[in-house]
């Protein structure tokens, strides 16, 4: 069960995937993509079982959707709180 520090870990390659590529990047990548990096929840998804490999899986493969789902929801709630923060700081 991935930790606190697993799932911001998760969450920091979310969002570098979802707002730190270069334009160029987003002009070569298929549509299918486009809508997955424009979903938290997704992109978290996929990040989390990233996560769950670069970080050495000791607990066997049955772990990785765990650290998938985990990673969805931390990174949809994550999300959505920053950008109501954005929204109330910035006044729009």
């Amino acid at each position: 069960m991935p930790g606190l520090a697993e799932l911001l870990f998760a969450y920091g390659l979310a969002f570098g995937a979802m707002n730190k590529l270069p334009d160029r990047a987003y002009t070569a990548f298929p549509a299918v993509v486009l809508r997955l990096l424009s979903c938290a929840y997704c992109t978290g998804f996929h990040t989390g079982w990233v996560a769950y490999l670069i970080a050495g899986p000791d607990a066997g493969w049955q772990a990785a959707p765990i650290w998938a789902f985990a990673s969805a929801a931390f990174s949809y709630v994550a999300d959505t709180g920053m950008q109501a923060v954005e929204q109330k700081t910035h006044g729009s």
